[in-house]
């Protein structure tokens, strides 16, 4: 399911857990499909043997952050030899407040291994953690966030490794939704806008550029470290910003994820979707104003249909968008459209059949491993 490389779905169901089903490239035929059932009863033996409230595993499509239609996935919630699955277990939940333990557990073996009981230390200075947001780097290490400042990374041995924080994506980290991504051993808070080249991360922005101003996105180096996130602020030295220019005109942009090392898909108004080329050259150079961006493709015109979810094809040549036409009644329709040969996007069909109502589709929206 992983390594599927055409559309993925997934979904939750009440008394499966999640589902997940990998079509092909028109979502005509089903080429793969998981459910959590089977993890279900183990999952329940590990959270009553630590005496918790649950423990579950993070979807393998991510999630999509409030009012936003492309999902983050981050780091895998499965190892990439599929024999390990991240698992979080809350150990004690009031309303917001949690405290929970990560570990993996192996497949195979079904032995759950839970760090954050191993780090626990008993004696004159006790010492206890609360663990995280767990998930797999393509090393095959498990990485997680400790008391919520702090990322580790555990390797097969069980060793751990504490490691910095990029200062990119300040506002994308302000949302405290989880999502990161080892890039060179350093945690990325923004994973689905990561440059390819692994040097820096496009990030929503509003750019004022004299009396104007407008929805671009700001450039951000990933070298710039920090070691807890309590470290991180607004203030220091801004980030290079891009405006976008279509003709005479300037248009919103809400970075959905690069295409390429050189285009920028973005959401803009009245759902629309189009590519630029960002050409990051200038990036730190200190320009008077705003670099540009230019419009170079329209790839989904405006619609009044609600836009659900929207993910890139694994081999980046097309945008697949689940829009529900909300005026009409018409239910949830999938449509495919063109990133290199743009075009009216294609109408695949409705939601496939057995595909629950609250489903996200798997964005592929990352680039390279980063190691």
């Amino acid at each position: 399911m992983t390594s599927a490389t055409g559309p993925v779905i997934c979904w939750d169901d009440d008394d499966k857990g999640e589902q997940v089903a990998a079509f092909d490239a028109t979502f005509s035929k089903r080429v793969a499909t998981y459910s959590e059932e089977p993890l279900l009863s183990r999952l329940s033996k590990i959270a009553e043997e630590a005496d918790a409230d649950r423990a579950f595993v993070r979807s393998p499509c991510g999630e999509r952050p409030y009012g936003e239609s492309a999902a983050d996935l981050g780091v895998s919630p499965v190892s990439p030899d599929g024999r390990r699955v991240a698992v979080e277990v809350v150990t004690d939940e009031v309303g917001a407040l949690t405290s929970s333990h990560v570990g993996w557990l192996d497949l195979v073996t079904g032995e759950f291994t839970d760090f954050t009981e191993a780090a626990r230390k008993g004696g004159y200075s006790p010492e206890t953690h609360s663990d995280a947001f767990p998930g797999f780097a393509p090393d095959g290490s498990l990485w997680f966030l400790r008391d919520e400042q702090v990322y580790y990374s555990a390797d097969e041995s069980g060793r751990l490794t504490r490691h910095p924080i990029s200062k990119a994506c300040h506002d994308e980290r302000s949302k405290k939704n989880g999502f990161y991504r080892p890039v060179k051993s350093a945690a990325v808070t923004c994973p689905r806008l990561i440059h390819p080249s692994g040097k820096f991360a496009v990030s929503p922005g509003r750019i004022i550029d004299g009396i104007d101003s407008y929805d671009g996105f700001d450039l951000d180096l990933l070298a710039p470290h920090m070691d807890r996130l309590d470290d991180d602020t607004v203030f220091g030295d801004p980030s290079d910003q891009m405006v976008v220019r279509d003709g005479d005109e300037t248009r919103d942009c809400d970075p959905v994820a690069w295409i390429n090392a050189d285009d920028v898909l973005c959401e803009g108004a009245s759902n629309t979707f189009f590519s630029v080329r960002a050409d990051a050259s200038e990036m730190g150079n200190k320009p008077d104003g705003p670099l540009e961006a230019v419009v170079k493709a329209e790839i989904a015109p405006e619609t009044e249909s609600k836009v659900l979810s929207v993910a890139v094809s694994a081999d980046r040549q097309y945008l697949y968008i689940a829009s529900e036409d909300v005026l009409n009644d018409g239910g949830v329709k999938l449509y495919r459209a063109g990133l290199t040969s743009p075009g009216e996007p294609e109408e695949l069909g409705s939601l496939p059949q057995g595909v629950g109502d609250d489903f996200v589709l798997r964005g592929n929206f990352q680039t390279g491993d980063f190691q």
